[in-house]
């Protein structure tokens, strides 16, 4: 046990007394050492006259003074148990647990589900695929084991939790997202001084990078695609939302969908990354891609038509939508672009499964293929920040040279695969 560095008392807050009642809110005062003193007020009121007595040494009591003893002793437990296991306790951590209807502590142990429900309520304010993975996360892990606690996660744990998930019919990506998920939460949880680093257990396994994707189109076959005569609309709009990502230095099809005319500049677009735009570590990295003549022509057709500076490019989603509402939008345009491109792959005989994602992926393809230009500045203009050599390479890039990079994109030799 740590050495006790706080105090908790109970608090009559004469402020908020009701005159006509002469009822008024208690609170826990809590003092941490090295740190300001707080308070923080608990579902209880009393009159000051009932507050003395229940916080006196008096063993006759009124009911109401007897029911205020009673609750303003577990909210004083719940706060002293809080402090004694929490490493590094902070109002903001303290407060975090304190008004938690759900206790992060249970004995020794530290449940993981309250740290999980927080990170899920984070991350539905700005990224809601990221929420619902960690909601899927959760559900999963308590299906392996229900309860648990940080202390029960090693090595072990996690190399059964992955068998399991295959066992269940699950891929190994799956599994790989779902404890990407809870390796997040045991970072927060460290940080936050919930719980001990001795316990992270992600240091001894290895998560696996992705599995290599064959799912990639090569030249020959992006020359096929690039030839196909669509027919109806939501087939050729998929084909031309294909063409436009990869175009776009393999650009994602949310970031096409969230793209605004302020992001376009001449000849040049700019942006950051929507998946990586709260996670840079180094400010948010910025994108340069030039408009290749057949971008500029799927602008023309499929673009929106009001071209003020914070309208979008694409007339996928408008400014009144709220995010959950921008996401949903997305996540629909996207399935039913896939859906359209699907039959197209089929056709042409592709081994492959059409859809947005190969843009990126034949994108990195095409030009490594082609070996005229570096690896890094590949990486770097898909927005990869993997290594500081290419972090800041495409700043260095004259617009001409991204032009030339843009051009050669559609320039198809069939004797390469």
């Amino acid at each position: 046990m740590k050495q006790q560095n706080f105090s908790v008392s109970p608090f009559w807050d004469s402020r908020a007394l009701d005159s006509k009642t002469k009822l008024s809110r208690i609170m826990v005062t809590v003092n941490i050492a090295g740190q300001s003193q707080f308070r923080i007020s608990v579902k209880l009121k009393s009159t000051k006259e009932d507050f003395e007595k229940a916080t006196s040494s008096a063993r006759v009591l009124s009911d109401a003074a007897k029911m205020i003893r009673k609750d303003l002793n577990d909210y004083l437990q719940k706060a002293e148990i809080i402090l004694e296991r929490l490493q590094n306790p902070t109002k903001e951590t303290f407060t975090r647990l304190f008004k938690s209807s759900t206790d992060l502590f249970l004995s020794s142990k530290t449940d993981i589900r309250i740290l999980f429900e927080q990170k899920v309520a984070d991350l539905h304010k700005e990224r809601f695929s990221s929420s619902s993975n960690c909601k899927l996360a959760i559900t999963s892990l308590h299906k392996y084991k229900s309860p648990l606690y940080f202390e029960d996660i090693d090595t072990k744990f996690l190399k059964g939790y992955v068998q399991w998930m295959i066992s269940q019919g699950n891929s190994i990506t799956t599994a790989q997202i779902y404890l990407r998920q809870l390796r997040s939460v045991f970072n927060d949880a460290i940080k936050a001084g919930y719980i001990s680093e001795r316990h992270y257990p992600f240091k001894g396994f290895s998560m696996g990078g992705k599995v290599k994707s064959k799912s990639v189109l090569y030249p020959v076959q992006l020359k096929e695609l690039l030839a196909y005569k669509t027919a109806g609309i939501r087939e050729t709009r998929a084909k031309a939302y294909f063409f436009f990502c990869y175009l776009s230095n393999g650009m994602n099809f949310r970031d096409l969908a969230m793209l605004k005319w302020k992001n376009v500049h001449g000849n040049m677009i700019t942006f950051v990354r929507h998946k990586t735009r709260n996670t840079t570590t180094n400010g948010q990295k910025e994108i340069k891609v030039y408009l290749h003549d057949l971008s500029k022509a799927i602008i023309k057709e499929w673009g929106n038509k009001n071209t003020q500076p914070d309208d979008f490019v694409f007339p996928i989603c408008d400014n009144k939508m709220s995010a959950e509402h921008i996401d949903k939008t997305i996540t629909r345009y996207k399935r039913i672009s896939n859906k359209f491109l699907a039959p197209i792959g089929k056709k042409l005989g592709f081994e492959v499964h059409l859809c947005l994602n190969l843009a990126r992926h034949s994108f990195a393809t095409k030009l490594k293929i082609d070996n005229k230009v570096s690896l890094a500045a590949i990486s770097d203009a898909m927005g990869h920040t993997t290594t500081t050599t290419t972090m800041h390479y495409m700043k260095s890039l004259p617009d001409e040279m991204i032009k030339e990079m843009s051009l050669h994109l559609l320039e198809f030799d069939p004797q390469k695969k």
